[in-house]
């Protein structure tokens, strides 16, 4: 029988089976040392821009990140970044990955520093392309 359960719950039984592997290694290991992520830009009281990452051993991915309509090309996704970098670098993180879709925002990642390193196409749907980055730190 097959049942849908609470994701923590199954990543701590996941992890610790993992843990008991005969073949046990410093990845089976990161697995149980994740952190949740959430930046945001403020002006005044107003939120402007959030990213949300998860941080997994040496690595982050970030999860989502946007800015308000009314206030892009102004820099605030770029100082997101610039946090998350810094971020990573003072809890020794070795990379930052992302995905992102053909038509969403490529450009901006590659004009922060990454490198696309896989793509996808025709993924999720006829096309489009699913494009994989990484910011080495």
């Amino acid at each position: 029988m097959i049942k849908t359960i609470n994701v923590e719950d199954n990543r701590q039984a996941v992890c610790q089976w993992l843990n008991h592997s005969s073949k046990k290694t410093e990845a089976v290991s990161a697995f149980s040392d994740q952190e949740q992520l959430s930046l945001a830009f403020f002006d005044n009281q107003h939120q402007l821009g959030g990213l949300i990452g998860k941080r997994t051993g040496n690595t982050i991915h970030i999860q989502l990140l946007a800015v308000n309509p009314d206030h892009q090309n102004q820099g605030i996704g770029k100082q997101l970044i610039q946090a998350l970098f810094d971020y990573g670098k003072k809890v020794g993180c070795r990379s930052v990955t992302v995905t992102t879709q053909d038509y969403q925002a490529p450009h901006f990642y590659q004009a922060a520093g990454f490198e696309t390193f896989g793509v996808l196409s025709d993924t999720p749907v006829l096309g489009t392309d699913k494009l994989y980055f990484v910011k080495m730190l």
